[in-house]
């Protein structure tokens, strides 16, 4: 018997644990995807501020990049993008616990968040990483409403007693936090279900890290110049409603993401829409090998203004696409105000760095190669070869 689970049923003893078979839900399909594509559904076009993100505001689909590529200056420019950040997580279904007349999932969950930096073409090596542990459980296990203070000392406690196992005794694993999942409304079914929701508040929390990241480690320390990028594995729409932090947190978090790109594997094309408010889906699939669509702005539930573009990695004579959208990324950086524009022409040499990045490619390694930097390939790779062992991590509940 866990001696986590064992403490968490004497909190109350009106709570009953189950015992119910742990698992990683990573490994199952009814834990739904939970990538947070609804970042897309939250977008539109601010017509009073223009459609263009970008200092061309001419009206045309794409961009050619070969020009950029085919330079044959020597020796080639040093790279623009020094950093590469990533964030991973593990999530685990441990027990199942009664509490009033509803059963409620418990939920563990492994975060990691690195950046790898390159000093040169061929010089890449690790730069940070950061670590947590976290059980998440429904909000109504702090039946009365102590807060943070309860929180935490009920981590202290989960520590203390791992620290008995003979196994974990002495080692440095430990539980950072516990997280409360929403339980009012409707959750029991569907995208919404329980342990969605669980799942979800340690996304946020992996989400909530990666911009204390990019703040202490890489803007404080004042790495990030205009010679000096960081390319941040998926979107940079953090939005506040999907965080474990206050929401003024969140807006200070934005102002260090001046240089910094976000490239996206997956998008939905469906629900981006162009300069004739057509959805850029057909714009999208027909991008011919390296160019990239217009650069459009956006903006968010919050009044946070994007630039976003899309961009084709590779020629496809050699290979043949799964789909018309493999080896399109999706990329987009913060606009500090809300009225300005980015210069076309450092949006090009930023596509077509981002392109280059792509080379050489880790095909057979991963699936999702055709939409992969290699630099976030090997990035990804490390943070996920500092999780500790899933067994371990099961066998303390």
């Amino acid at each position: 018997m866990g001696k986590i689970i064992e403490y968490i049923e004497s909190q109350n003893t009106s709570f009953t644990c189950f015992r119910t078979k742990k698992y990683s839900l990573d490994e199952t399909d009814h834990n739904g995807n939970i990538d947070y594509i609804y970042y897309d559904r939250n977008q539109h076009i601010d017509d009073k501020k223009g459609i263009f993100a970008e200092t061309d505001v001419r009206r045309f689909d794409n961009v050619d990049l070969r020009k950029l590529l085919n330079n044959s200056q020597l020796p080639p420019p040093p790279p623009l993008f020094s950093f590469f950040l990533d964030g991973s997580r593990h999530t685990y279904k441990v027990d199942d616990i009664l509490i009033g007349q509803k059963i409620y999932p418990i939920v563990a969950g492994q975060i990691i968040v690195g950046c790898c930096e390159r000093q040169s073409r061929d010089r890449f090596k690790k730069y940070c990483l950061r670590s947590k542990l976290v059980i998440a459980m429904p909000q109504n296990f702090d039946c009365d409403d102590r807060g943070d203070n309860f929180r935490k000392a009920f981590i202290e406690k989960i520590n203390d007693k791992i620290q008995e196992i003979s196994y974990i005794k002495g080692s440095n694993i430990k539980f950072d936090k516990l997280l409360l999942y929403q339980t009012d409304g409707n959750y029991e079914s569907g995208r919404d279900k329980y342990d969605n929701r669980a799942v979800a508040a340690i996304q946020n929390e992996m989400t909530d890290l990666e911009q204390i990241v990019v703040r202490d480690e890489l803007c404080r320390k004042h790495k990030l110049s205009d010679e000096h990028w960081l390319i941040k594995d998926g979107s940079l729409q953090y939005n506040p409603r999907f965080s474990n932090m206050d929401v003024t947190q969140i807006n200070t978090f934005r102002a260090n993401y001046e240089h910094v790109v976000g490239v996206s594997k997956h998008f939905d094309p469906e629900l981006i829409r162009n300069s004739r408010n057509d959805r850029m889906s057909r714009t999208i699939s027909e991008l011919p090998p390296f160019h990239r669509t217009k650069v459009y702005r956006f903006c968010d539930p919050d009044n946070q203004y994007y630039a976003i573009w899309y961009l084709r990695l590779r020629d496809n004579k050699n290979y043949r696409r799964e789909t018309c959208f493999s080896d399109v990324v999706k990329c987009e950086m913060v606009l500090s105000k809300e009225d300005k524009n980015i210069d076309t022409e450092l949006i090009n040499e930023l596509s077509a760095e981002i392109i280059r990045e792509a080379y050489p490619v880790c095909y057979g390694d991963d699936l999702r190669w055709a939409n992969h930097l290699y630099p976030v390939y090997l990035t990804e790779t490390f943070c996920k070869s500092n999780y500790i062992n899933s067994n371990i991590i099961l066998s303390l509940f």
